[in-house]
């Protein structure tokens, strides 16, 4: 019994809990807008994800992608999520329309493995949502989303093993991981031998 109450007596306080690189999957209903250009991989990667994930995705594709989102920033009426060309990526990093994702970069172990273009044109705001041979376009967390967990286990999951590979490289789209480059649905080299 002395023991015991030593014990508990020279435990201290217990530490705060690490917060998971994944964010939450919780049940949120998340919408996301992205370019109608990107409509088979944005409804595979959707897809997908709300198979596998208590949160579920609600994608709308938008032909003027820019002029809606800047009609929706006047509003406050952005949604959870918005991926667009990387080009536009900076305007609305500069216009504070995306959060700050650098606490959750950090987390992420592949953090330097990500296509540097993305990351750089979102400054940290937005990271790599689809690469193809037409262009690149990154994804953020609006500043008006009350939903940033869930958002952020959306973009976590984009950037993960399976959505890179089992959804993206098998369907001929680049992946936005250096590391992940190699894999069983990459293309093979000219004049590479097997």
């Amino acid at each position: 019994m002395i023991m015991l109450v030593l014990g508990a007596c020279s435990a201290g306080p217990a530490p705060a809990p690490t917060p998971s690189i994944d964010g939450a999957d919780t049940g949120g209903r998340l919408l996301l807008w992205t370019r109608a250009q990107l409509e088979v991989q944005a409804t595979l990667l959707v897809d997908a994800y709300n198979a596998t994930h208590t949160n579920q995705v609600e994608l709308t594709l938008v032909a003027d992608l820019p002029a809606r989102v800047d009609a929706a920033a006047t509003t406050g009426a952005l949604p959870d999520l918005f991926a667009g060309a990387v080009a536009d990526v900076p305007g609305w990093t500069g216009r504070g329309l995306y959060r700050d994702l650098g606490a959750d970069l950090a987390r992420l172990p592949f953090a330097d493995r990500l296509d540097p273009a993305s990351v750089k044109a979102g400054d940290r705001h937005a990271l790599p949502f689809v690469l193809t041979d037409k262009g690149t376009d990154a994804i953020g967390i609006s500043r008006d989303s009350k939903k940033a967990g869930q958002a952020w286990n959306f973009i976590a999951w984009v950037l993960s093993d399976e959505a890179q590979i089992q959804v993206l490289a098998r369907n001929g789209d680049r992946v936005a991981r250096a590391d992940l480059q190699a894999n069983e649905f990459a293309t093979p080299q000219k004049g590479a031998s097997s």
